[in-house]
């Protein structure tokens, strides 16, 4: 009896043991397995951000394959090649930490390989002059590369709708590439971020010409705060805070029927800096053109300075304009204000009117040395030009008079800009359009 008693609760030793020995290794394991889903999140992240900065970089390249073909500047066309040799470099990083089981990544590297090869060999000729086989050579490798864009759309398709191929690959499931791989061609839809206008970065200086007056108090801010948005539309305003970025403001928020706006007092001379919107536009019940006329006329009732529109995106409910100050018929990039329409209300609900504050001033405009034909004679033959307009563009230093051409080939559109003073090509667009606005890049 004593020795049954014995080995049962030997037994029973035994048992308890194998029991926390199974607790702890079930809690081990789901440690583990823990530690496994956070490590392949941890890798499927890391494949997603090298992804889409790959993305990003094709299609810079892309963009600047198709404006190396028709700048009719030797300078800027090493320009554009450098830079699609730096993209291609920097793309290749990108792809070696990816799946190279995708067909989209195998076929991504070996495109950068070869378009970087090719970029850095053109740019090395004298005074950036090709021959028509090399500008054929640039226009197929264009060819080449929208198609690619196509395939990686696909990727970022199905990565948004939730079938995710790099998720796979960071699990280890095999990701199969598809064989014979045949790229259609179609146009490349670019993501709405890459829009903002023209020359919508300015020179980047610090320097805020237009600011004008004395410093105001909290007080007097909130006044003019309540004008620029409309006392008809406010149910209650109040200074909600300070800030120092981009120059001293006052910080004023204001409840209204769009939602709850926040707008920025400039403390020297009480201008307005910036107006956002947190809040949403259901319903689209304005067209595009009477909300540019509205957002016009509201910069006019503010008192602006004569403007025109630059370009325009729809976006969520939303309407962006972009205008340029005007000076004797010459349109002023750098004095560039945004305004922000809401498509429901027909009420402003945005402004940016940071780089109008710096550059704004009465310029004075010389005589251009070059009349419109003359500057129509720098462009590449290979476009077709709609009449030019003078204006004035920004540079890292200063300004360029500039003759503003509006130009197509092979149904594509751009905007090149030839100095009115020199001959010189200081800048070349490509311009998208759709239901939605204008994209340039």
């Amino acid at each position: 009896m004593k020795l049954f008693v014995t080995r049962r609760r030997a037994l029973q030793t035994t048992a308890a043991a194998l029991a926390a020995l199974l607790v702890a290794f079930v809690i081990y394991s789901r440690a583990q397995a823990g530690k496994i889903n956070a490590l392949q999140t941890s890798i499927s992240a890391s494949y997603e951000r090298a992804f889409y900065e790959t993305a990003s970089l094709l299609n810079n390249i892309e963009v600047n394959l198709e404006k190396a073909q028709v700048t009719g500047s030797g300078a800027r066309r090493v320009s554009l090649l450098g830079q699609i040799g730096r993209d291609a470099a920097s793309a290749q990083s990108n792809l070696t930490a990816l799946p190279a089981s995708m067909a989209a990544i195998s076929e991504s590297l070996k495109f950068v390989n070869q378009v970087g090869d090719i970029a850095a060999t053109l740019s090395e000729r004298p005074n950036g002059d090709l021959s028509e086989e090399e500008i054929e050579l640039l226009a197929r490798l264009h060819g080449s590369c929208v198609n690619l864009n196509n395939l990686i759309d696909g990727i970022v398709s199905d990565i948004e709708g939730g079938l995710n191929p790099l998720a796979k690959a960071a699990a280890g499931a095999p990701v199969m590439a598809a064989e014979n791989v045949e790229l259609q061609e179609t146009e490349i839809d670019y993501p709405i971020l890459l829009y903002d206008g023209p020359f919508s970065d300015g020179r980047g200086d610090a320097v805020f010409r237009a600011l004008s007056g004395d410093d105001i108090g909290a007080d007097e801010a909130l006044r003019i705060a309540r004008r620029f948005i409309g006392e008809d539309r406010i149910s209650g305003a109040w200074i909600a805070g300070e800030s120092e970025i981009p120059m001293p403001c006052y910080e004023i928020s204001a409840y209204t029927g769009d939602g709850l706006l926040s707008l920025a007092v400039s403390k020297q001379g009480g201008h307005a800096v910036y107006m956002m919107v947190d809040g949403a536009a259901r319903e689209r019940l304005h067209s595009q053109a009477s909300l540019i006329d509205m957002a016009a006329s509201f910069l006019k009732s503010r008192g602006y300075p004569p403007v025109e529109v630059s370009y325009w995106m729809t976006f969520d409910g939303y309407l962006t304009v972009n205008f340029a100050a005007v000076q004797d018929g010459v349109l002023l990039y750098p004095d560039l204000i945004k305004v922000q329409m809401s498509m429901e209300s027909g009420l402003p609900v945005g402004l940016e009117a940071v780089n109008y504050l710096a550059n704004h001033a009465e310029r004075r405009l010389p005589e251009p040395k070059l009349d419109e034909n003359e500057a129509r004679e720098r462009l590449n033959s290979a476009l077709t030009a709609e009449r030019g307009r003078l204006c004035v563009i920004p540079l890292n230093n200063g300004e360029a008079f500039c003759w503003e051409f509006s130009a197509s080939a092979d149904g594509a559109r751009y905007l090149v800009y030839i100095d009115a003073m020199t001959g010189e090509e200081r800048n070349i667009y490509r311009v998208v359009e759709d239901e939605n606005g204008q994209l340039v890049i």
